[in-house]
Order: structure tokens, then sequence, then C-alpha cells
């Protein structure tokens, strides 16, 4: 194939130095009607002498503008443009030195002009011939219909079968793949794949897209890393061609590939989108068959709980929420799935005792998955009692009507601000924690178990959909500290572990996450705004404007104090701590009753701050100048 291509280069050439010598002989022979004078000028020795110093010019001009270069795939619009330069260009200097010299020793301003219309006809004749020759000799010659975008497929595997299937099956999708890009080495350049040729590896992307001139880019390896996804977008950004990514294992249902779920290339994926190994048949083991409750259910995570939880066959999925808008919203998606008629929505709010008795009374369910949650630090911050009603007591009402009820398992959703906790909304869920962990263990009838864990690329309320938004609006995007960091994690993954570890333990236990590396958000917010193709601090300022109240510098996912111990999951760990007694827990519970119903913001910190030694607040939540958590 190699000796192909190299082939067509040589005609290419070939064609476009004739085309040079041809066009301006036959513009003298058509501009004297093919019989050239020799009285009073020898116009034939005229032509010839002309053609031993334009053509050289024109040849290295033609060279200069990248016309030597075979256009690899098809000619386009920027193509001819790049033809009518270079000949507007000789033109133009043939027609000036006509100027100078008067006319004399140079070709007459029709010869001139016919060559420069000839010239024309004939590039565009050779571009559009070579690609075709080049096509041909690759193996890439296909139909495609009109309009329809090229597309060159990152990846060999069973994701990449899929794509070249269903665009070939599906012409209304307008879209064919011509070429792959392989990661792991699994093909060679020049041989083919399901009748698709291979470019070589994507490391070469470039080339590749210089062969094949793909309109898109879709990378089909579910196991590429974040740092190859980062550097093939920004090779391709130079090369203006957009990239796309197919969903990960935990988005797709029954590992089938649907078109509309194919994507631009996301924060998420160029941050952590990291292989995630999970024990599905063990997952499906534990929710095939039950009746399961996501409380939380219009929530970015809640959402996520859904979507994986009904590829698990329950027999029914029941989604509670408070948010009218943000339940009809994940009900009418999940119901035009498969197992869609097993899906029931809950208009209800877990603070409502009599109303969650008669969901329990009513619907039964074997598996609670609690998410329902306020999140919004300086939200909960101005409303303290809010906090501790809905992550507090709401989830030890739970808690209890589990247990009444004979459920088998409720995990606990937590978060790492649970850890020496700088916020009330924290302080709430760190409370919740305890109360959960106080229920008897064991006893063969319900397990309580939390999973804790940090930030998830682009949930609601997060820095993520907040920078995007601030860099739509031009700007400036706000950060609190240029040193403040956080654990970033992408929803799909978060919500594969979280199933992962319901199926852990046998009650009390808090499971913590392996979230990576933290980040700082500066860095993040550098990395959302060349992703928009736009320049830091030029195009788009970032300010920095300070901790705001309840906000910590680094965040933390254990205390010393817990014992650290290891799943059957490499990023799944397991907390244990000495919980609090019967009677300690009781008194605990009447006095968060007791806080919550405070008006004043500042008494209700103060007292949390009893209940909660560890609880920090907002008093010099960390040292700025440390690389240290502060610790309670």
């Amino acid at each position: 194939m190699q000796r192909g291509i190299r082939r067509t280069l040589l005609i290419h050439w070939a064609l476009i130095i004739g085309a040079g010598a041809f066009s301006l002989y036959l513009a003298y022979q058509i501009r004297f009607e093919f019989h050239l004078p020799e009285e009073p000028i020898n116009w034939q020795e005229r032509m010839w002498e002309t053609m031993q110093w334009v053509l050289p010019f024109e040849y290295i001009l033609f060279y200069s503008l990248g016309l030597f270069r075979p256009l690899v795939a098809r000619f386009r619009w920027r193509d001819f443009l790049r033809v009518v330069m270079a000949l507007g260009l000789v033109t133009g200097f043939l027609l000036y030195l006509w100027f100078i010299f008067a006319g004399e020793k140079t070709a007459p301003r029709s010869v001139i002009l016919i060559n420069s219309l000839l010239l024309l006809v004939f590039l565009c004749f050779i571009g559009a011939l070579s690609s075709h020759l080049r096509m041909i000799l690759t193996g890439n010659l296909t139909e495609l219909p009109v309009r329809a975008s090229r597309v060159v497929a990152v990846g060999t595997g069973f994701l990449t079968y899929q794509l070249i299937d269903q665009t070939r099956r599906r012409t209304g999708l307008g879209m064919r793949v011509v070429g792959m890009a392989v990661t792991n080495g699994s093909k060679r350049e020049g041989e083919h794949w399901q009748g698709v040729p291979v470019g070589g590896p994507a490391s070469q992307i470039e080339q590749i897209c210089h062969r094949f001139d793909p309109d898109r880019i879709i990378i089909t390896d579910p196991e590429l890393s974040d740092k190859e996804i980062r550097s093939l977008l920004w090779k391709c950004r130079e090369l203006h061609v957009p990239v796309y990514i197919v969903p990960t294992a935990q988005e797709m249902f029954y590992g089938v590939l649907r078109m509309e779920t194919i994507r631009p290339v996301g924060l998420d994926d160029v941050l952590g989108r990291n292989t995630l190994e999970i024990n599905l048949p063990r997952i499906h083991q534990l929710l095939v068959g039950k009746r399961v409750l996501v409380t939380g259910a219009g929530g970015s995570i809640g959402s996520e709980l859904c979507r994986q939880i009904q590829v698990m066959n329950p027999e029914k999925l029941l989604l509670l929420d408070s948010s009218e808008v943000a339940l009809f919203q994940i009900e009418q998606e999940l119901r035009s799935r498969p197992l869609g008629e097993r899906v029931h929505a809950l208009l209800v709010n877990v603070r409502d005792r009599a109303s969650m008795v008669s969901v329990f009374e009513r619907e039964k369910p074997d598996i609670i998955f609690h998410s329902a949650a306020l999140k919004h630090v300086p939200m909960v911050e101005s409303f303290p009692g809010e906090g501790l009603m809905t992550n507090t007591l709401a989830t030890n009402q739970i808690a209890e009507l589990a247990a009444d009820y004979g459920v088998e398992r409720m995990v606990f959703i937590s978060t790492d601000k649970a850890i020496n906790p700088s916020s009330v909304m924290g302080a709430s869920k760190r409370l919740a924690e305890l109360l959960l962990q106080s229920r008897p263990r064991g006893n063969g009838i319900t397990s309580f178990v939390a999973v804790r864990f940090g930030n998830v690329i682009a949930s609601s309320g997060s820095v993520v959909p907040i920078f995007e938004k601030q860099i739509a609006a031009g700007g400036p995007v706000t950060v609190t500290h240029p040193d403040v960091t956080r654990y970033f994690m992408s929803i799909p993954e978060a919500v594969g572990l979280v199933l992962q570890s319901a199926t852990q333990g046998s009650g009390g236990e808090v499971f913590m996450l392996d979230m990576g590396e933290p980040l700082k958000v500066l860095e993040v917010a550098r990395l959302m705004i060349q992703m928009r193709g736009l320049e830091p601090d030029k195009d788009i300022e970032i300010k920095i404007i300070g901790l705001r109240p309840g906000e910590k510098l680094f965040e933390e996912l254990r205390y010393d104090a817990e014992i650290h111990g290891t799943t059957s999951h490499p990023r799944v760990y397991r907390l244990t701590a000495p919980a609090l007694s019967p009677s300690e827990a009781s008194a605990l519970l009447a006095r968060v009753k007791e806080v919550a119903l405070l008006t004043d913001p500042d008494v209700i910190r103060a007292a949390v701050k009893e209940l909660l030694p560890e609880f920090i607040g907002d008093e010099a939540t960390m040292d700025v100048d440390s690389d240290v958590p502060a610790k309670a």
C-alpha cells in the first residue's frame, strides 16, 4: 500500500509539472489560433524563453502553497481557494512584469490570463483525480451518502465493530467509518478490519487525519487513559477536527452502543476516565428481582444510580424525589428504555414521615439507596437547620423505617466533607454516619452501610457546571483560592463503585472510594477554558475570590481513628470505628432534633460544635500556607 501511495505522489507531481508547461503552451496557441507568427516577433521563440523562467517560478510557488501535496480524500472548498490563491499570485506577478518591461520579453496579457484559466481547470482536475487514486490505493473508496460525515474510529474492539456496523446499516445516521487508529497494537498500518483500512497507531493521528480527511474522530476504546485522550484532543484541535467518545461501560445498556449516546469529549474524559472493573454478576445478584428504592432519584448521583440499577433487572425500581421536574425527567428517560414498565415515580419529601411510612407500607422495598440530600455548602451554611433536618434526621428516619419493614440493605451516600467538617453540610452528613453506624449489626435483617467519596464531575451544584456557565458567558471564571484542591470522579464511575460497595460488608461499615489524586481547582478551570479552544487569562479571565463560608482548601476521606481495610474491589476500602452505644445514639438524636428547630444560624453552628467536636466551622478551615489539611 505504501508503494501505491508513493506512486500516487509521483503521478501527482508529474501532472502538476506537466500542467504548468502545457497550459502556458496551450495559452500561446489559443491566443494566436494555433499558428505562432514569426514576424515582426518570433512568438515561438518568445514562448520557449518565457517558459524558462515562468515555469520554475510557478513550481516554487505551488510547492510553497502545498499544491504538490496530494489531496488525500476529497477536493474541498479550501483546496480550491488554495489553487485560486496560487494562480492569483502567478498572474499578478506576470502582469507586473509585463507592465515593467512594457510588453518586451514577456508573455502578452491575453496569454497570461488564458494561462491562468487553463491552470485553474487543470489543477482542480488534478486535485480531484489524485485524491480519487489515493482512495483506490488505500482501499478507502466508499460510496458515501450526500453530506455524510467521514469518521475515523480510535480503537479496534467490539465497540468499534458496533460503530462500523451501525453506520453501514443505518444510512440515515449520515456517518461512515472511513479509517481506524489502533490503540493496542493489535492491527498494523495497511491492514483492513471489518473492511475499514487501518491508518496506524493513535499517536500518529495527524498523519491519519491527513490521509482520511475525517469530519470527526470517535474514540471507541474504553481503556484509553485520560492522558491519551487529552493528547488526542489537543492534536485534533490543531487540525480543527472535533473529537467524540463512546459512553463508558456503566453508561451503556447491556453493553450495546447506541449512536445517540456518542458525545463530544468532556471534562470527565480528560480528567479521569479510568477503566473501572466492576463485578457485575455480584451486583446483579444483589439487585435482580428486588424492589429497589432510590431517594433523590432526580439528582446527579440518584439519576445515574437509577440508570445502572435498571440494567440489573430489578422487580421494581422506585424513584423518589421532592422535585417534580427532576423526577419527571428521569422517569421519562427510564420508561423509554427496556424494562421501563418496572419504573415507578414517587413525588415525596424524605422529611415527611407520614408519606414515607405510606411508601414503605405500599411498596415494601428490599434495597434502599439513599442519595437525597442538601449538598450545596454555602446554601446549607445559610440555612443550617434545613441541612440537619434533611441530611441527618431524614436519613435516620429512613433507617428506622428500613429496620421496621425488614429492608435487606440500606446504602447511604455520604461525602468527604464529613471528615473534620468545616461546614454544616459536612457535619450533618457526619452525624448521619454516626447514627447509621450505631444501629444493631449482624441481626440478619437490615444491613446499613455508608459510601463516602468526593466531588463528581458535572454533578448539579458542583464547580464544573458553574465554570461551564461562566466560560459560556465570557468570564470571568471564579476560583476561591489558587491552592484549593478537590478529588474528582465521573458520575458513572462513582455510581459503579457505589453499587460495588453495596455488595460488601454485613452492616455498620463506611466504604471509601479511591478517588485518585486530588486536583487543583485552578488547573481544572484552565483545562476547561482550553477545551473550548480559548486561552486562560487572555480570552477568559480567571479571578480569585477567596474561600466561601464552610469551604476547605483540602478535603480528606477518612479519620485517623478509623481502621482502614481492603475489600474484594481494589478501589473500595472498608473503614470501621467504634460505634456509639444505644444510649449515646439516642441522646445525640434527641439533641439534633432540638438544634434543627432553632432559627439563629450562629446558634445552630455553635450547638453542632458541641455535638460534633471535630466540627471546625468556618474558623480558619485550613492553614493556607500549609500543604497538610488541618486536624480537629
